[in-house]
C-alpha cells in the first residue's frame, strides 16, 4: 500500500467525529494491507512505531521538526517557526508550505507516478531510523532524514509524517477504535472486537494482534496466551466512598491491602532475564537495577511475570516516602546516584504466570498464593500488607493503619469464586478506598484522648495513633469515638508524646471500650478533630444502646487532627455522646 493512501485516509478521519463513521473510514483502507505491513499500519495510526514496551520512540523534538522543514523548503527556520505559532499545527504547516513550494516548480507533486511514491514500509522505516539514530551529532542526522523524506512525499503525507514525528498526529483514533476497524475489515464484522481487545491485553502488542489477524485469522488471535516479556494490560480498580460500600460490593467479605503510594510494576523473569514494565505499559528495567537485583536474589522459581508496587523508602527511619521521590528513579541518567540517594523496596501483591501456567482467571487468593512460592521475603521485597474483613469497623481500622504506615488508603479485592484478574478493564473485583479529606461535617469535635500505639518508621519513639472519646454525662464515662493519625507535624507528635507520658497508666476504669491500646491514659487531654462522616460502628462505644442494633455504637470517620490543643476546658466537658447522636441523626 502507498502511504498516499494511508495519508487520505487519515485525512477523512481529521475530518468527522462520528465514530462509526471513523470506523469505516478506517476498516476500509485496511482491508487493502498486506500481511506483511499491517502491523505497522497498526502502529503509525496510533502515533508509534514500536509498541511501548520495546521503548523505542518517535518523539522528536518540535524545534528539530521546524528545522527539517525549513530545509525541506528552503525557508529560513525563525519565519517557519513563526508560522507553526500563527498556525498552531505543524502538519498544516508542513502541507501549506510544500503545496506553495510545488506550485512554484515545474514538478507538481499531484502527478508523480506510482513508482516514485513511497510505500508504507518506505515510510515505516524511514521514521524507524529518526527514532533509532543515536550518539554525537545524531540530532543533524535526524533533521537530515526528515527533511529529505518530507521532500520526496506529497505535501498531504508529508502533513501526517511530520505530525507523527513530534507525537501529535491527533486523528482521535484510540485502541479500541482501531481493533474495531480491524474486526471488520478482516472478519466483515466488528462483532469478533473482543477477541483482538483480549489478545491486545495479554501481550500490549497491536502489531502482533494485527499481523496474527491477517496471516492466520480470527481463531488463531483467540488462542493467543500470555508471553513473558510481553506485558499483560493491568487490572484496574473502581472508586469507593465507604466501608459500607466495600462490603455491598463484596458481598460482606473483602481482601483489603496498603494502597502504597508508589510506582506499580509488573516484573517479568525468564531463566536470569528480569524485566520491569510499568502501567504504561513501559520497559522501567534501566531505571531500578537494584530491584532487578532484589528479584533475582529472592526468586524460587525460573519463569514468572508478578506485580507489586516500587515505593521510595527512608532506610533510617523506615518509612515510606511519597510518589514524588520514587518518580525521580524513572530518570535515565545519573541512575546509580539516585540509587544511593532514593533506596526503594518492592511490595508484592500478585501473581500472573507461573509453573508454565496462566492465573489470570484463577481466584484472586490463590494467586496470593501461588505468590508466596514464587517468591520469598527479604529486606527489599516484601508482600502487601493484608487482611481479610468482614465489618466496617475492620476495615475503618486496617484503613487507618494504612495511612498511619504513609500510605493512600486501601485496595478492596474481592475473595469470591469470580475473582479474576481482569486484564486491562476497570471492573469491581477490585476497589480503591482513599481519603479524601474535603469535610463533609461542618463540625468539629472536642475529643479526649484515652489511649495511644506507638509510631513506626519516622514516628517511632512517639505515640503514632491516638484513641479518642467522648464524654457520656449520664454515666461519668468515656467513650471511644474513632482513632486518629493524621494532622500531626513531628513536632506535634514530640510535643503531645512529652504531654502523654507522664499520664501513662492501666487502661481507666472511666473508659468503656472494646479497643485495647499499647498505652492507655489519664483521660486529661482534649484535642479538636474534624472529620468526614458520623457512621454506626460495632468497634466504638459511643451511644451504644441507643439504636435498635444494641450492639451498635458511633464513629467518625476519616479523623484528623486541626492542630488545636483544648485546653480551656476539662475533659467532662468534653464533646458529649448526646452532641454526636444530634449530629448523626442530622446528617
Amino acid at each position: 500500500m502507498r502511504f498516499r493512501e494511508l495519508s487520505e485516509c487519515y485525512s477523512k478521519l481529521e475530518s468527522t467525529q462520528k465514530k462509526l463513521e471513523m470506523v469505516d473510514i478506517l476498516a476500509n483502507t485496511l482491508s487493502k494491507a498486506s500481511n506483511e505491513e499491517i502491523g505497522k499500519i497498526a502502529l503509525l495510526t496510533l502515533g508509534k512505531i514500536y509498541p511501548d514496551f520495546v521503548g523505542i520512540e518517535l518523539m522528536l523534538a518540535e524545534k528539530m521538526a521546524i528545522k527539517a522543514l525549513a530545509v525541506a523548503t528552503g525557508k529560513n527556520e525563525k519565519s517557519v517557526a513563526q508560522i507553526v505559532e500563527e498556525v498552531g499545527d505543524l502538519g498544516k504547516t508542513t502541507q501549506t508550505l510544500l503545496e506553495k513550494k510545488s506550485q512554484s516548480t515545474l514538478l507538481s507533486f499531484t502527478t508523480q507516478k506510482d513508482d516514485t511514491e513511497y510505500e508504507i514500509i518506505d515510510v515505516w522505516t524511514k521514521l524507524d531510523s529518526i527514532a533509532q539514530t543515536k550518539g554525537e551529532g545524531s540530532s543533524d542526522k535526524k533533521i537530515r532524514i526528515l527533511s529529505g523524506l518530507i521532500s520526496k512525499v506529497s505535501p498531504l503525507e508529508a502533513r501526517f509524517i511530520t505530525r507523527m514525528v513530534v507525537g501529535q498526529l491527533r486523528l482521535g483514533v484510540a485502541v479500541q477504535l482501531l481493533l474495531e476497524a480491524l474486526s471488520k475489515a478482516k472478519t466483515g464484522t466488528r462483532e469478533k472486537k473482543n477477541i483482538l481487545e483480549r489478545a491486545y491485553n495479554l501481550t500490549s502488542d497491536i502489531s502482533f494482534i494485527s499481523e496474527k489477524l491477517y496471516k492466520e485469522g480470527i481463531q488463531s488471535v483467540e488462542e493467543i496466551k500470555v508471553q513473558i516479556m510481553n506485558p499483560i494490560k493491568v487490572m484496574l480498580a473502581q472508586r469507593v466512598s465507604s466501608a459500607d460500600e466495600i462490603l455491598e460490593k463484596f458481598e460482606g467479605k473483602v481482601s483489603l491491602e496498603y494502597k502504597y503510594d508508589g510506582l506499580r510494576v509488573q516484573i517479568h523473569k525468564k531463566a536470569d532475564k528480569v524485566k520491569l514494565f510499568s502501567r504504561r505499559p513501559e520497559d522501567i528495567t534501566e531505571q531500578f537495577p537494584d530491584v532487578i537485583e532484589f528479584i533475582k536474589e529472592s526468586a524460587e522459581q525460573e519463569d514468572f511475570i508478578i506485580e507489586g508496587e516500587i515505593v521510595a523508602f527512608d532506610l533510617k527511619n523506615e518509612k515510606i516516602l511519597p510518589f514524588q521521590y520514587v518518580s525521580q528513579r524513572k530518570r535515565k541518567h545519573d541512575i546509580e546516584q539516585k540509587i544511593s540517594e532514593i533506596p526503594v523496596r518492592v511490595y508484592l501483591f500478585d501473581a500472573l504466570f507461573a509453573e508454565n501456567r496462566v492465573f489470570l482467571d484463577e481466584d484472586y487468593l490463590q494467586r496470593r498464593e501461588i505468590l508466596f512460592k514464587v517468591i520469598k521475603e527479604t529486606e527489599n521485597i516484601r508482600f502487601s500488607h493484608q487482611i481479610i474483613a468482614e465489618n466496617t469497623d475492620e476495615i475503618d481500622d486496617f484503613f487507618h493503619q494504612a495511612l498511619e504506615n504513609s500510605c493512600e488508603g486501601v485496595m478492596g479485592k474481592s475473595v469470591g469464586q469470580n475473582s479474576v484478574y481482569q486484564a486491562g478493564a476497570r471492573g469491581w473485583n477490585w476497589v480503591k478506598y482513599k481519603a479524601d479529606y474535603v469535610d463533609k461535617l461542618s463540625d468539629s469535635f472536642d475529643l479526649v484522648i484515652l489511649g495511644a500505639e506507638y509510631g513506626k518508621g519516622k514516628r517511632a519513639g512517639k505515640y503514632g495513633t491516638f484513641l479518642l472519646g467522648c464524654f457520656d454525662v449520664e454515666e461519668s464515662i468515656y467513650q471511644t469515638f474513632t482513632r486518629v493519625a493524621t494532622g500531626f507535624s513531628d513536632d506535634d507528635l514530640a510535643y503531645y508524646f512529652k504531654l502523654l507520658k507522664p499520664l501513662a497508666r492501666e487502661k481507666p476504669k472511666e473508659v468503656l471500650s472494646d479497643i485495647d491500646c499499647s498505652v492507655w491514659f489519664d483521660p486529661r487531654i482534649v484535642i479538636e478533630v474534624t472529620g468526614a462522616e458520623i457512621t454506626r460502628s460495632q468497634m466504638h462505644t459511643c451511644s451504644r444502646g441507643y439504636f435498635e442494633n444494641e450492639n451498635d455504637g458511633l464513629a467518625l470517620r476519616f479523623p484528623r487532627f486541626t492542630g488545636k490543643l483544648v485546653d480551656d476546658r476539662p475533659p467532662e466537658q468534653a464533646t458529649s455522646n448526646e452532641e454526636i447522636r444530634t449530629i448523626y441523626l442530622k446528617q
